[in-house]
């Protein structure tokens, strides 16, 4: 209430502002977030590639998801769709599950053992910020089916470094990906499996994403975020 002005990431994340806290809109800035490009890219050698998977035991193609281990990134939804995806066909890429433990998470590593699926997903425990974009650069798709985000960070760096994504129609998902990625309903089991199926097997699919998703990437810098909030605080101070 005290503050001259509020700079948030995501147009859903104003109008959460706006509805909880019932601040004026003209009190809200939005400034996205961006990613870091000489990190998150093209081109690493597969060899490096290759050596990450190593380190984290992957020795097959993989679906990946990276981020916190709990139940707010809809993880129990993304293994009963990976078990779908198991019973249809044979051969089916394995699942990464990468990332540190947040809270409640006993149920998703229970779900593994419901679905009968300790031989097809991994769970990588934390993984080191250097590999973070060569585990990115290795997968046949990026998966992020979450519930509930105020910007969305890891499809945005999956994008950058070429690997098509499969995320969340809700909340601020779809102003980081827009047209560039494959939008599900996080409450559909049979659509995110539906979407995993038609990348696993859709190899022009793969390529076209990962195009559209290098080029949507490139608008997200963080020398324009810097410079409008640069504007924001040249406007307060003449105002």
């Amino acid at each position: 209430r005290h503050a001259d002005h509020i700079i948030t990431d995501s147009e859903f994340s104003k109008k959460e502002i706006i509805k909880y806290l019932r601040v004026n809109a003209q009190k809200i800035t939005v400034v996205p977030c961006a990613v870091n490009h000489e990190e998150f890219r093209i081109g690493y050698p597969a060899e490096k590639i290759e050596e990450v998977k190593n380190k984290y035991h992957i020795d097959e193609k993989y679906f990946l998801y990276l981020g916190t281990i709990e139940p707010r990134k809809n993880l129990e939804r993304l293994i009963k769709a990976y078990a779908e995806l198991v019973n249809r066909r044979q051969n089916v890429p394995q699942l990464v599950l990468a990332g540190g433990k947040g809270w409640y998470y006993d149920s998703i590593f229970q779900m593994v053992d419901t679905c009968h699926l300790k031989e097809k997903v991994i769970f990588t425990g934390y993984v080191e910020q250097k590999d973070s974009p060569l585990l990115m650069s290795g997968a046949i798709a990026f998966v992020f089916p979450s519930l509930y985000e105020g910007f969305g960070m890891p499809p945005l760096e999956a994008m950058a470094c070429g690997t098509p994504v499969i995320t969340s129609k809700t909340t601020s998902l779809p102003e980081v990906v827009g047209d560039a990625g494959i939008l599900v309903d996080p409450m559909n089991v049979d659509q995110i499996a539906e979407a995993m199926l038609y990348l696993a097997e859709d190899k022009k699919m793969q390529g076209v994403l990962s195009e559209k998703g290098i080029e949507r990437a490139k608008k997200f810098r963080w020398e324009d975020s810097a410079q409008q909030v640069i504007e924001i605080i040249r406007q307060m101070k003449y105002n």
